[in-house]
C-alpha cells in the first residue's frame, strides 16, 4: 500500500524486510513478488538501471518457480524498466509475452490490479504510436514459454 500511495521510502523498507525473511525461509515465489515490487519502486523513482537489475533478479526467481503468473509479473516489471529507459518497443514485446503467460494460466489481471501494466502500456504506446505498439505487443505474445529465459537479454531492439 505504501508503494501505491507514493511513499517509496516506507515501501522499500518494508519490502526489504520481507525479502530478507523470504530468502531465509526459501520462499522463491515470494522473493519474485517482492523483487517485482522493489523494481516498481525504483521505476517510480526514475531509476531505470536499478529497476532493471531488480526485475531481472525477480525474473530469475519467477522462472525458477515455473509459475506463469510469477513470470508474467516479472516480465511486466522488465517492461516498465525498459520503457523508462526509452526502449519502448522492447517494453511492448515484454508486455505481450506477459499477457500470453497470464492467458496460458487462465489468470488475466483484474482491473484493480492493472495499475502498473496500464502505466507501462501508456508510456510505451504514447512513444511508439498505436500501430507500432500493437505490432510489438503481438510479436511478444507469440513468444512461448520456452523463450522466456532469453527474453530480456541485452541485444538491440
Amino acid at each position: 500500500m505504501a508503494r501505491r500511495r507514493g511513499d517509496h521510502d516506507a515501501a522499500e523498507a518494508h519490502l526489504r524486510t520481507c525479502l530478507g525473511w523470504l530468502r531465509d525461509v526459501g520462499g522463491r515465489s515470494g522473493v519474485a513478488f517482492v523483487l517485482a515490487q522493489l523494481g516498481f519502486v525504483a521505476e517510480a523513482r526514475g531509476d531505470a538501471g536499478r529497476a532493471l537489475a531488480l526485475h531481472r533478479e525477480g525474473f530469475e526467481a519467477a522462472a525458477a518457480t515455473g509459475d506463469p503468473r510469477a513470470v508474467a509479473l516479472a516480465l511486466e516489471g522488465l517492461a516498465g524498466a525498459r520503457a523508462l529507459a526509452g526502449e519502448r518497443a522492447r517494453a511492448a514485446r515484454l508486455l505481450g509475452t506477459a499477457d500470453a503467460a497470464r492467458a496460458s494460466a487462465g489468470a488475466p489481471l483484474p482491473p484493480a490490479e492493472r495499475v502498473d501494466v496500464d502505466r507501462i502500456t501508456a508510456r510505451a504506446r504514447d512513444a511508439l504510436g498505436g500501430a507500432a505498439f500493437a505490432a510489438a505487443f503481438a510479436r511478444g505474445r507469440d513468444c512461448g514459454p520456452e523463450a522466456w529465459s532469453s527474453l530480456d537479454m541485452d541485444r538491440p531492439d
